[in-house]
This record gives C-alpha cells, structure tokens and sequence, in this order.
C-alpha cells in the first residue's frame, strides 16, 4: 500500500500539530507529533519508506518505527481518511 490524503479530507498544521477533518462527515482530530510526521508524508510512499523516515526524524529504531506506522495506517484507514495510491 502506497498511502494518500483521501480527497474528501481537509488538513492544516496548527502549532505543529496537524488538525484533520473529514468533510464528509465533520469529524475532525488532532494528531500528535508523530502522527502529524507521518501525516505530512502520505504521498504515496509505501510503508516502509514512511518507517525509515520516521526512524530517522525521531531517533528511534526501524522496528518501533514499522509498528508505529502500521499501528497509525490502519487508525487512519479505519476512519477512512486515507486510500491506496497505488503500486506504482
């Protein structure tokens, strides 16, 4: 899975952390810090790109990092404010 911003969800970085809202149903959350690391990258880059990254930026090891991921994908997907950008 390649990760994408879902089209029907408006974002903003608010003293460094991202609000996130789902237009279509109004729901909005904050994010803490990683989140919203994670959050600013969902590009399209696959999981294991985000889990090097977030390694990197947080000083933590690859392993944390790959479960954060998993564990912050799958929130986000269970609220439906992410979809797959594709294989490509």
């Amino acid at each position: 899975m390649k990760p994408r911003v879902g089209p029907q969800v408006a974002w903003q970085i608010v003293e460094g952390e991202a609000v996130v809202v789902d237009l279509a149903t109004g729901a909005t959350i904050g994010l803490n810090p990683t989140a919203t690391f994670l959050w600013s990258h969902l590009d399209g880059r696959d999981e294991d790109s985000l889990a090097s990254a977030l390694a990197a930026e947080f000083d933590v090891d690859r392993d944390s990092a790959a479960e954060d991921v998993r564990d912050f994908l799958g929130q986000m997907q269970q609220r439906k404010l992410i979809e797959d950008g594709g294989t490509s």
